[in-house]
């Protein structure tokens, strides 16, 4: 199978992508949900250069209305599911790949471990756009990476309001 055709281009064994991977081990599952929500918006975006669909971007705030406990799982889990829906639907390899990044994001207030889909399907649609060896993945392996020890270096989200499941991480 040829890498354009593969639906995932990076893997966390990936050597390029290990530091960023050995963070995301160490961070609380709250930390990630804020990472995973503040690092999503560009692929919400590249995303919406190939389609009017607007199931990612709403799943992308369904999952942050959870995670501040503003709606229940039950709903969140529809606009998410939607959203994989959309990815899916897209007809185009980069928007997919961007499509299922957000969702991967979104399902972080789930489950922690969703997080790094973020990073893999995200990093994967640039490589569809750019080429898997060019300067925009590795600059965007510096920000996520960047991003995530910033984030869980400053915890400022920690004085943040939360859904009752996720406070015991503050």
């Amino acid at each position: 199978m040829s890498a354009k055709s593969r639906k995932i281009l990076f893997m966390p064994y990936n050597e390029r992508i290990s530091r960023l991977c050995d963070l995301a081990a160490d961070c609380s599952k709250l930390c990630l949900v804020v990472w995973a929500y503040e690092y999503s918006e560009k692929y919400v975006e590249l995303f919406e250069e190939y389609s009017s669909d607007t199931r990612v971007r709403q799943s992308r705030e369904a999952a942050y209305a959870w995670a501040k406990g503003v709606i229940k799982m039950p709903e969140a889990r529809i606009y998410i599911l939607s959203a994989h829906k959309a990815a899916a639907e897209s007809n185009n390899a980069v928007a997919e790949a961007a499509g299922r990044a957000v969702s991967q994001a979104a399902s972080t207030v789930h489950s922690a471990r969703h997080a790094l889909g973020l990073a893999l399907y995200g990093l994967t649609a640039l490589a569809k756009k750019y080429g898997e060896d060019s300067a925009e993945v590795s600059k965007e392996i510096t920000r996520l990476t960047e991003g995530l020890i910033k984030i869980a270096e400053e915890e400022k989200f920690k004085q943040e309001k939360w859904a009752k499941f996720l406070s015991k991480d503050c």
